[in-house]
């Protein structure tokens, strides 16, 4: 660790211009792509119904926080999004999604945006629209793909 320390420049005080193997360097601009794209995707698994897609852009740890719900972990998460699939008086469609922002910082990202919501009933008629406005922290995961740490979303009424 030394030979690291002594490898840096320090400045004012704070250490600078430090990277070691163990933290590598990673592309924002990229990063922010996959992010994007994974975002773009998953309304696409969920309209199809794809429960193992839906469930797979969160993480294993995540909390997710919705108005008026208990925040839920992965698990609660995923058995509500098969209890949803399963609903044979409604139908759940979203929207591809209104990124306003995606920032990268290493190994953590955030991303607002707006989903849509629209619930329909078997004939096809809407029921509902909703629009929720989320903020997610993704994390890189050790495969180096990135998933949802913490996800808050609030509707718009």
């Amino acid at each position: 660790m030394l030979k690291v320390l002594a490898g840096c420049v320090l400045a004012s005080g704070v250490l600078a211009g430090c990277t070691t193997a163990a933290s590598p360097q990673h592309d924002a601009a990229q990063d922010s792509a996959a992010i994007e794209a994974a975002l773009r995707q998953w309304p696409h698994d969920f309209n199809d119904r794809k429960l193992p897609e839906v469930c797979g852009l969160f993480a294993a740890d995540v909390v997710l926080s919705y108005p008026d719900s208990p925040d839920r972990r992965h698990d609660a998460f995923c058995d509500r999004m098969a209890a949803l699939f399963k609903d044979p008086a409604r139908k759940f469609r979203y929207a591809e999604p209104d990124i306003k922002e995606i920032l990268v910082d290493g190994d953590l990202a955030t991303v607002r945006l707006f989903w849509t919501l629209t619930v329909t009933d078997t004939a096809g008629a809407a029921l509902e629209t909703k629009v929720e406005d989320g903020l997610d922290v993704f994390r890189r995961q050790p495969d180096g793909t990135w998933k949802i740490h913490v996800s808050h979303a609030f509707t718009k009424d």
